[in-house]
């Protein structure tokens, strides 16, 4: 299907997990976890990670190791809010994922909890923002594979 050699992800909640397996099992690729058993440094991949701050997690990382060919960045936003990256030379989709409180450890949890009070605090302006506010106080998961077209297209034409 490609020229690519593995797919290597992050994830945090279990979300980019699923469209890394999910894309493994449309493409025949191995999907590996950054930090577990990994393919040869050098290796072309696909690299799939969640979005934290504006950034893809473990992308850095990732582009230490490997030739990465193109980023899925998992976010629990309906769209991206901007650019999901800066490089343009970089071919990068935007997967919805989840939110998943009960599952966030740490300095994630802290951040979120003071996030869903900052977004709950008001009543809800609109449908959107009703939606945005259910979502932070008792999570939600849009998996759906459909997001993944545009990157098997992409993979198609890798050649």
């Amino acid at each position: 299907m490609s020229h690519l050699s593995a797919i290597v992800y992050t994830s945090q909640t279990g979300f980019t997990r699923r469209y890394a397996e999910m894309l493994a099992q449309k493409t025949g690729l191995p999907a590996c976890e950054l930090g577990g058993p990994a393919p040869a440094r050098g290796t072309s991949v696909l690299y799939l990670g969640w979005l934290r701050a504006g950034g893809v997690r473990g992308l850095a990382k990732a582009r230490r190791r490997w030739d990465v060919k193109g980023v899925c960045a998992v976010g629990m936003s309906p769209e991206p809010n901007g650019k999901v990256l800066e490089d343009p030379s970089l071919p990068a989709f935007y997967l919805r994922g989840g939110y998943a409180p009960d599952r966030l450890t740490g300095p994630y949890q802290w951040a979120m909890s003071a996030m869903a009070r900052m977004v709950t605090q008001n009543p809800p302006k609109d449908d959107q923002e009703r939606a945005v506010q259910e979502a932070f106080r008792q999570g939600g998961d849009w998996v759906d594979e459909a997001y993944l077209d545009p990157v098997l297209d992409w993979l198609s034409r890798q050649g």
